[in-house]
């Protein structure tokens, strides 16, 4: 047998493969030790004595090292940029419940779609909801192939390569019992001990130190150099799983524990329960043991476990309807205000913030906090000077929950509403919106100034720019505040002119990066990158083009049946005029989930002068609208719209409701001629039955609106 001379006395070449395929697993079993069951047998050095020893073979002899190498986890060169990885299951938010009745409200609701009688239980389960950063990782034959954030929900970041770096994420899984496609989902989080020792080498290093565990994770997991993220000591706990070619058990808690002898970390707070008391009883414990924990959870999610319930049930825009995050209380913590400041927001709302003296409040730094409106700085009788408890609302947002009134000094003055713009000093005041049939004076305070305020017209810029609008990487808060100060930006259509005044005139347009030479090329670099992200983004789709927008109210799920029932821009502008007012509002209102307020902002929108300029402007500057084209499957029913009158047998109506949108029809609240079909139930409304036949409108009765949908 051939010796291996540099191996210094290591032997033949197959007792070197032999022993660094000893040392591979030796690593392995130390890392499940220590990354999940939390139970390290080895010190830190005997543990990083191991690693040099495999470090010493692979340099030696390269053509040995296997893909089951743990230095195989930051084999990569650093990347320039993240690419995008579309998720082919959303990845998508998680209601959220304060408190018992909550719990038992969703709960009731679940009960009643599934049409499930009370003397049947639901099975749930629970786990700790971790305070990290959600990531997928994608195993194709048993091999970790793809990795990636949540990122909007729909489009996340590709982190692969800084995913494999998580000692506690295997990098291959027996393939003989995995399915050949398995994407497993979980939080990527740090632990408190590695968070207080990242900050201390950052404040070694003359860093600014990371507020709290939670953003020191997402920091990490997004170096461009996976090497950096190797250092950070991250870890994973896996709580669900997306797109998969097929699943072993019909149920949560079965597949939780075949993910976890498959080799990925489970939280071992975990179980399955059959009553809501008992989950109160699980979230009190878990909650008493917080503190101990040494990583963050911010409450409790609770799941229900079949499987064939959760299709049923299927999920909003923005949740699945099976499951629910039980929060826990935020900490607070007592504090002084130093002084109040008023943001003007996209849609000149004046907000006050408090500014305060910092204080630590769960692991963060707090010196700022919403005091929401001026009214309820009035309610609360808060004024600048006052000691006050401030707390994180659901352990992110900071609040000033009252004043502690008796710690008072004297002749603390009472805080006015203002009656100007802080900014733009146009007239500020609250205007009078619908309200159901009369009109009522809003508790927010508005800037009248609209285009003309300098802080509508940022805020609205950020908007348009944000990851959910046109998503333009490289023209962040700053970026966005320097090109408005130097007049490069005023309003988002200036975003797609900037490249040709860069070109038109160099010197005035780069007059504000006075500096070192060095630094200056790298903020030219980091325009010429800039450049290309705005020329990637000029085609938008209809419904990211209409909340991008800023239209007061309309969110992003309402743009999408918006966009899906006009398909076009064009058809938009045409139908949205002032001579088409009324009929164009009215037929706003006839869409299932258009509220009347979104209805007349989107009217009033298209209407004004300005804003309509907006659109057509932005069309001009060789923006491309992309027409409306949703995924549907092709039924015998897509497209129509349907009314249900009467109570049915066979399912609740909520799950009606689903089963018809996933047929691709609407389910309408209301009959006139666009009516396609009456679905007539138990003791339903004798008069809309009379006037569907008048208006020619097809009736069925529920067997036979089953027979023919199932036909």
């Amino acid at each position: 047998m051939k010796k291996l001379k540099s191996a210094e006395g290591l032997g033949s070449e197959l007792e070197v493969k032999d022993k660094l395929s000893n040392l591979y697993s030796e690593v392995k079993k130390h890392d499940d030790l220590y990354y999940k069951k939390h139970n390290p047998v080895i010190s830190d050095n005997e543990y990083d004595e191991l690693r040099r020893s495999i470090d010493k073979i692979e340099k030696d002899f390269p053509l040995l090292i296997s893909s089951l190498s743990p230095s195989s986890r930051v084999g990569a060169n650093p990347s320039e940029k993240f690419g995008k990885i579309k998720h082919s299951v959303p990845m998508l938010s998680i209601q959220n419940a304060k408190n018992k009745e909550e719990i038992i409200s969703w709960s009731d609701g679940l009960k009643n779609f599934l049409r499930i009688e009370d003397n049947i239980s639901i099975d749930y389960v629970a786990e700790p909801k971790i305070d990290g950063l959600s990531a997928s990782i994608i195993y194709v034959d048993g091999v970790l192939k793809v990795g990636a954030t949540r990122g909007n929900g729909s489009l996340g970041e590709d982190v692969t390569e800084n995913i494999k770096t998580i000692r506690g994420i295997p990098l291959t899984i027996d393939k003989n019992k995995a399915p050949k496609i398995l994407e497993i989902r979980g939080e990527v989080y740090m632990s408190h001990d590695n968070f207080y020792a990242l900050n201390r080498t950052q404040e070694l290093e003359g860093k600014e130190p990371f507020k709290n565990p939670r953003n020191a994770a997402a920091g990490s997991l997004k170096q461009l150099d996976p090497k950096e993220t190797a250092k950070r000591s991250l870890e994973f706990f896996a709580y669900a799983w997306g797109s998969t070619s097929s699943l072993p058990y019909d149920n949560h808690y079965d597949l939780m524990i075949f993910f976890k002898e498959l080799g990925f970390p489970i939280n071992s707070h975990f179980g399955v329960f059959e009553t809501i008391d008992e989950l109160l009883v699980f979230y009190n414990n878990v909650l008493e043991k917080r503190p101990s924990l040494g990583y963050d959870i911010d409450g409790i999610v609770y799941k229900i476990n079949r499987l064939d319930w959760r299709e049923r049930l299927q999920s909003t825009d923005h949740h699945p309807r099976w499951a629910i995050a039980h929060k826990f209380p935020a900490e607070r913590a007592v504090t002084k205000i130093i002084d109040i400041d008023i943001q003007v927001g996209r849609t000149g709302v004046l907000t006050p913030v408090a500014r305060l003296q910092p204080i630590s409040i769960g692991g963060a730094l707090i010196s700022n906090a919403s005091l929401h409106n001026f009214e309820e700085i009035q309610r609360k009788d808060i004024r600048i000077g006052d000691m006050v408890w401030v707390q994180r609302a659901g352990d992110v947002i900071p609040q000033v929950i009252s004043a502690i009134k008796e710690k008072r000094l004297e002749n603390l003055s009472v805080i006015d509403a203002p009656s100007h713009c802080p900014v733009c000093g146009s007239i500020a005041e609250k205007e009078l919106v619908l309200s159901g049939n009369t009109k009522k004076y809003e508790k927010y305070i508005r800037c009248m100034g609209g285009f003309s305020c300098d802080a509508q017209a940022i805020e609205r810029i950020k908007h348009f720019s944000s990851k959910a609008a046109f998503d333009i990487e490289g023209l962040g808060q700053k970026q966005i505040d320097d090109y408005f100060i130097n007049k490069m930006i005023k309003s988002p259509v200036d975003i797609f002119f900037l490249e040709d005044r860069y070109k038109s005139n160099p010197p005035s347009f780069w007059q504000y990066t006075s500096g070192p030479k060095e630094k200056i090329g790298t903020i030219k670099e980091s325009a010429l990158k800039l450049f290309k992200s705005i020329d990637d983004r000029r085609e938008v789709d209809l419904d990211r083009f209409l909340f991008a927008l800023g239209i007061r109210h309309l969110g992003l799920s309402t743009a999408s049946l918006i966009a899906n029932h006009y398909k076009s821009i064009k058809v938009m502008l045409d139908t949205f005029s002032v001579e088409r007012s009324s009929s164009s509002l009215e037929d706003l209102q006839s869409l299932g989930g258009v509220g009347e307020k979104v209805a007349i902002s989107i009217t009033e929108f298209f209407e004004n002068s300005e804003t309509r300029s907006l659109v057509i402007e932005l069309i001009e500057s060789g923006v491309v609208v992309k027409k409306f084209n949703r995924e549907i499957k092709e039924t015998k029913i897509s497209n129509k719209i349907i009314l249900i009158t009467g109570s049915l047998q066979s399912m609740s109506r909520a799950e009606a409701k689903v089963k018809i949108e996933i047929l691709g029809a609407k389910l309408s609240s209301s009959l006139s001629k666009k009516t396609d079909f009456l679905i007539a139930g138990i003791k339903p409304t004798l008069s809309k039955i009379e006037k569907a036949k008048e208006l020619g409108v097809k009736v069925f009765l529920e067997d036979e609106w089953n027979n023919y949908i199932n036909e």
